[in-house]
């Protein structure tokens, strides 16, 4: 699987502005309650989106005056997001260089789930880790099983996807969170657990 990475940046880099558009719906999705629920949660303004896409969610937080930062492994993303002059990155989820305690809260809306399960445990780590006291990780996942490409888009290019049961998500992340909440939701044919998560204390 070591390509995952790769194809998956491939198909980001040369469908940026196609799959801008379609998550454009995702953020009308969770604007009904999570985004409420997640502002309701975090303890201070300084948030950062993980994968933020063509940056919706970035803007969309900015505007409630809140102040963050979004990264993409995308430079194509992250070239539409400078048009709306936001403040991100290219920076890779699997090699995060932020500080210890950087964060109130961090809004991973279908990022990690492009990333291999065996990887996973050193990302959540170090998510932990740039969270500060009592910070909150929102996780938006598809539900399903396994993890294998899949081509959702015009130029028939695959992406790397993981998917989740309910008790499997909880299981994994609650080794290094402290659960809050979860949710389910749907959109179009796509069921999606939401779960928020607290920085768990050593």
């Amino acid at each position: 699987m070591k390509d995952y990475k790769e194809k998956t940046l491939e198909s980001y880099q040369n469908n940026a502005k196609e799959f801008s558009k379609k998550f454009v719906k995702l953020l009308e999705f969770q604007k009904q309650n999570e985004i409420k629920k997640f502002i309701d949660l975090i303890p201070g303004k300084k948030i950062l989106d993980l994968g933020c896409g063509a940056g919706d969610h970035v803007s969309f937080f900015e505007e409630q005056g809140f102040d963050v930062t979004g990264i993409d492994i995308s430079s194509e993303m992250i070239v539409l997001c400078k048009k709306k002059n936001l403040n991100v990155q290219v920076m890779d989820i699997e090699d995060l260089t932020f500080e210890k305690e950087s964060f109130d809260g961090i809004w991973a809306v279908t990022s990690l789930l492009h990333i291999p399960k065996n990887n996973l445990s050193l990302v959540l780590e170090k998510i932990n880790s740039i969270l500060k006291e009592n910070g909150v990780l929102y996780v938006c996942l598809k539900k399903g099983q396994g993890e294998y490409f899949i081509s959702d888009n015009e130029s028939g290019e695959k992406r790397f996807f993981s998917f989740w049961e309910k008790e499997e998500l909880l299981d994994f992340f609650g080794k290094y969170f402290d659960f809050i909440e979860f949710r389910e939701g749907k959109l179009k044919t796509t069921i999606f657990l939401e779960v928020f998560f607290r920085k768990k204390l050593k």
